[in-house]
């Protein structure tokens, strides 16, 4: 516990020491951006009613992952995991990522695209957006670039933000690429699900709880590495402006 402890002094110390302009860090949003990881992680982690979720979560990618593994059976046979027809000598031997778990990140793919077609996956994404903006100050536009990235990858996320990354400052641009390298992708995030879910119980409910934690987490590391000097961008998509 000390010495996890230790290690978010440690980090933010290492960033301020590299930052390209020491004078322009907002020690608010440090201590903003602290207090909002400590505070999400126990409500993520301690709370019974998200405990719940995660578990409900838990069970619905774990539906997913056996409905895939029926339809890549049907085509591959015991390639995509249906029952082997020789004994096994190693443990594991027989799982083939080209068959077991890439179908699964073309059906999180499928699944993503239908749900943002349905303006279910925007309104989450413009949520978590809502939040940032109001408790660490970020531009809208920024916002929801660094919230898509706890859904999408970070190739998929700018996109939400694509006529606005001309207008955005350099902080905005740098805090973007550092969420996306420190969160992880949907469909990555189900597929490492399916091959841990053996061994680490929940293990659905951990990986969401990291990724979320994280975009607080980066986005301190970033104001702090490339400070904000330039007015953000608050207008968003179909949000107005910030009043």
């Amino acid at each position: 516990m000390l010495q996890s402890s230790a290690g978010i002094p440690a980090f933010i110390f290492m960033a301020f020491l590299i930052s390209e302009n020491r004078r322009q860090v907002s020690f608010r949003i440090v201590a903003t951006g602290v207090l909002v990881q400590l505070v999400v992680g126990f409500i993520l982690l301690r709370l019974p009613v998200f405990r719940d979720f995660f578990l409900m979560l838990n069970r619905a990618v774990l539906s997913l992952e056996e409905s895939t593994t029926a339809g890549t059976s049907f085509v591959f046979g015991y390639l995509g995991g249906s029952e082997l027809p020789f004994d096994e000598k190693i443990p594991g031997a027989s799982f083939i990522l080209a068959f077991r778990a890439l179908p699964l990140v073309l059906v999180m793919s499928a699944l993503s695209s239908l749900l943002f077609y349905w303006k279910i996956l925007p309104a989450i994404v413009k949520g978590f957006s809502w939040a940032l903006r109001r408790t660490m100050k970020l531009g809208g536009a920024g916002g929801l670039g660094l919230s898509a990235n706890i859904f999408v990858g970070m190739v998929e996320s700018p996109l939400f933000i694509r006529p606005y990354i001309g207008r955005m400052t350099r902080s905005e641009l740098f805090s973007i690429m550092t969420c996306g390298m420190a969160t992880i992708a949907g469909t990555v995030m189900v597929l490492y699900a399916g091959i841990l879910g053996d061994l680490i119980p929940d293990i659905m409910g951990h990986i969401l709880t990291a990724s979320i934690i994280s975009v607080p987490a980066a986005v301190t590391i970033a104001k702090i590495m490339v400070p904000e000097t330039d007015s953000p961008t608050w207008k968003w998509p179909g949000w107005g402006k910030m009043p």
